[in-house]
């Protein structure tokens, strides 16, 4: 018999944490004995593929800044119809040569608004050769003041027999974000969060703190006021991790100002396992990050990214904190002295306790769409 085929729609346009979403979701499928392609529209990332998991490349766009509010080739260009057109044939070419019997989308229709036409014709084609259709999204939506917006993603993902959110209820549910959610009924499922498996650290093994920013598009204020809050913290070494998307000038100069006991990196591949042997990881709450860090029973302090009208990160540190999970320092009152007394308190404070929600988000993802293909 042959092996169960899945085609997985994913896009980032700021940081990576959707592509490496869809890459563990993509692994544990293949793990467990499917064949399975991931179609990329963002720029190129560096992380290994899980074995097993085909890469498609499509031509890339990103966001032209961090308030979305246009699209562009990595060159800066505006996006044309041609670069739309050839997105949407590789698309469909993939679909004819795989015939997979189950298309994932990844965030869509609760984010991705702009790529509704090519994901339309992803649908359209699958769904005409016999494919199934489902989707992935994290925890938490990003709010939207349009409540007209809101409804349409409803009526967009009854077309989804499965809607798979990566988080459990019992830390933050869904309808939290989207207010819709019962609606959907059996459709949406809460799988528990993606982890990757991580082997967490002896206490007295750690020593590390560790300061990331995603993909550093938007880390430039973090990893600035962590390098001035590393000379007070001098007990413990640093490690900065700036992400690949940090200006070069910015990380140059923020390798020129950091102290001794400090060291400023710009891509980490083994970021998870770094997280899983530090004694504190400073973050902006992304989800990636986050749930590495409770996989890895590591101290958090969390300063979510929130410009505009961004409370993603905000609602998810708060849910933390409000569980004596992480620190919180807001983003607007961000100092170096600030941050300093952030990392001291939770370094004093003790190992964190046993979780009381689910970490097997992607296990039980790839258990439910093994059943959709079946």
């Amino acid at each position: 018999m042959s092996p169960p085929r899945f085609l997985l729609w994913v896009q980032h346009l700021l940081g990576t944490g959707h592509l490496r979403r869809a890459l563990l979701l993509a692994g544990a499928l293949a793990a467990r004995g499917a064949r399975v392609r991931v179609a990329s529209g963002g720029p190129p990332a560096r992380f290994p593929l899980p074995a097993g998991v085909d890469l498609l490349e499509l031509p890339p766009i990103l966001a032209k800044d961090a308030t979305f509010s246009a699209l562009v080739t990595p060159e800066g260009r505006p996006v044309d119809a041609d670069r739309w057109r050839d997105r949407r044939d590789l698309l469909l070419e993939a679909v004819r040569a795989l015939e997979p019997e189950v298309v994932v989308v990844e965030h869509w229709p609760f984010g991705r608004s702009a790529f509704t036409a090519e994901i339309t014709a992803l649908l359209d084609e699958a769904e005409s050769r016999g494919a199934r259709l489902a989707g992935s999204v994290r925890d938490l939506l990003v709010s939207k003041a349009d409540p007209s917006k809101v409804r349409r993603m409803l009526d967009q993902a009854r077309r989804l027999e499965r809607v798979l959110v990566h988080g459990d209820p019992a830390l933050l549910p869904f309808g939290r974000s989207f207010p819709h959610a019962d609606e959907l009924g059996d459709r949406l499922v809460h799988t528990g969060y993606l982890a990757p498996p991580l082997r967490p650290a002896p206490l007295p093994e750690r020593q590390e703190i560790l300061v990331s920013a995603g993909g550093g598009a938007v880390g430039e204020r973090l990893c600035r006021t962590a390098v001035e809050a590393a000379r007070a913290v001098t007990a413990r070494p640093w490690r900065i991790v700036t992400g690949p998307g940090l200006p070069a000038a910015v990380f140059e100069e923020l390798r020129d100002r950091c102290p001794p006991h400090a060291l400023v990196e710009r891509h980490r591949p083994d970021l998870a396992e770094l997280v899983a042997r530090a004694v504190l990881s400073v973050s902006q709450a992304g989800y990636n990050t986050v749930v590495e860090a409770l996989a890895g029973a590591t101290r958090m302090v969390l300063v979510p990214f929130a410009d505009g009208s961004e409370d993603e990160q905000t609602r998810r540190a708060e849910a933390l904190a409000e569980r004596s999970r992480a620190r919180l320092v807001r983003e607007a009152e961000l100092t170096a002295e600030r941050l300093a007394r952030a990392v001291e308190a939770a370094l004093a404070e003790p190992p964190p306790r046993p979780l009381d929600f689910r970490l097997d988000g992607a296990a039980r993802s790839a258990e439910l769409l093994l059943a959709l293909a079946r």
